[in-house]
């Protein structure tokens, strides 16, 4: 009965969210509760952003020795700022690595991009701050020592994709940088000077492909807590415990955790209760300038809904 009510309470949301695109997924561990497309194809390919993190890079990442100082085990890394840097701090967001650095406005391929990357700033002060740079090279790192791509690794492993893509995409933002439209092709500035593939962002999905690949990381219990600031963010290994930055809306519950992405996607599980939401969108089609809190205020609406519906 719960799926029914929740289909047509997601079919009226979809309809009104104020994103151009929007995909929802809502799943236990054992089955798929309810999902829905809304001004896309249902099987069109969704630019996953930073859910790349989470759902590519740190699982791959989560076979390296975590405690070791990246020096140590990546050459590259020796001698470089940020080879006293541990793959779990890269992951706890603890290494006092920048959020971002422009590294596309003067890379010309992915090689110079990763050489800047290890010349970045280092703070090792055991504050947590967010940090694209970090899983950049966590997700070089995976490439270097396992000898296949992040593309490869995806593939196999969930079914996730790099471009080229083997069906239609969703597009994003009309993009200045590059002076067209952005569609199949990854929006990150610094992944696209990569090649499309980097530990960061790059990855696509269908929404049943990523609503599947979220289900694997629902148990019945939060990941451990490893890292916290002073602004009240924690994190796991990978993931954003609660508060999250808000990505879990008004009803999330303390044990919740999630993962968020800038073109307007969001995991969010809350394992008390047994469920997780994957929302996919393209928020900032046609440009990020638009206001984010339309955007913010349906996520909400949605999270409550679910939250009534199985709670």
């Amino acid at each position: 009965m719960a799926s029914c009510n929740i289909t047509r309470v997601f079919e009226a949301l979809l309809e009104r969210a104020p994103m151009p695109a929007v995909g929802v997924g809502v799943f236990t561990a054992e089955r798929v509760v309810s999902r829905g497309v809304a001004r896309a194809e249902a099987d069109a390919w969704w630019d996953l952003a930073s859910l790349t993190k989470v759902l590519v890079t740190l699982p791959e990442a989560l076979r390296l020795p975590l405690d070791a100082p990246l020096g140590s085990v990546w050459a590259r890394a020796s001698g470089k700022p940020v080879g006293a840097v541990t793959v779990r701090q890269l992951l706890s967001h603890t290494a006092g690595l920048p959020p971002t650095i422009p590294f596309f406005r003067t890379a010309a391929s992915r090689e110079e991009v990763v050489s800047m990357a290890l010349e970045s700033p280092v703070a090792l002060t055991g504050r947590a701050d967010y940090s694209d740079i970090g899983y950049l090279l966590a997700g070089e790192l995976v490439r270097e020592t396992r000898g296949l791509g992040l593309d490869a690794l995806a593939l196999s492993r969930s079914g996730l994709r790099f471009a080229p893509l083997p069906g239609p995409a969703v597009p994003t933002e009309q993009c200045p940088w590059r002076g067209r439209l952005v569609c199949g092709e990854v929006h990150d500035e610094n992944a696209y000077a990569m090649g499309g593939v980097a530990g960061h962002a790059g990855a696509f999905g269908t929404l049943d492909l990523v609503t599947a690949a979220a289900q694997s990381w629902l148990g019945p219990a939060p990941p451990p807590f490893v890292s916290a600031n002073p602004d009240g963010e924690r994190f796991a290994l990978g993931w954003w415990l609660h508060p999250a930055r808000g990505i879990g809306g008004s009803t999330a519950s303390v044990s919740g955790y999630g993962q968020a992405g800038f073109v307007g996607n969001r995991i969010w599980f809350e394992p008390d209760h047994g469920y997780g939401v994957v929302i996919l969108s393209n928020r900032i089609h046609p440009t990020r300038a638009a206001d984010r809190a339309p955007f913010t205020d349906w996520c909400d609406t949605l999270l409550t809904a679910v939250a009534n519906q199985l709670r």
